[in-house]
């Protein structure tokens, strides 16, 4: 999940995001969610992949395409919070 310097650019992140479920092989489904709460403590965005298993999470995690979203993302980013689980 990430708070955003401006909110206003959480459809261009949004976008970003999407972009990696065609390009990163290793990323088995992806949902992205934009904000709707008017809560001060809520954040802007939340991204949640799925993976077939932990190898295809870091192979993911190495990806380039991935990686250069990443760039972008921080950015417009202000903050990051992350929880890994698995099923």
């Amino acid at each position: 999940m990430w708070k955003l310097k401006k909110p206003e650019e959480s459809e261009k992140m949004k976008a970003a995001l999407l972009s990696l479920k065609d390009n990163v092989s290793s990323l088995e489904s992806i949902e992205v969610g934009i904000n709707s709460s008017n809560s001060s403590s809520a954040f802007d965005i939340v991204f949640i992949g799925h993976f077939r298993n932990r190898q295809d999470l870091e192979l993911f995690e190495k990806d380039i395409f991935h990686k250069n979203v990443g760039k972008l993302v921080a950015k417009i980013q202000e903050r990051r919070v992350v929880v890994e689980y698995e099923i």
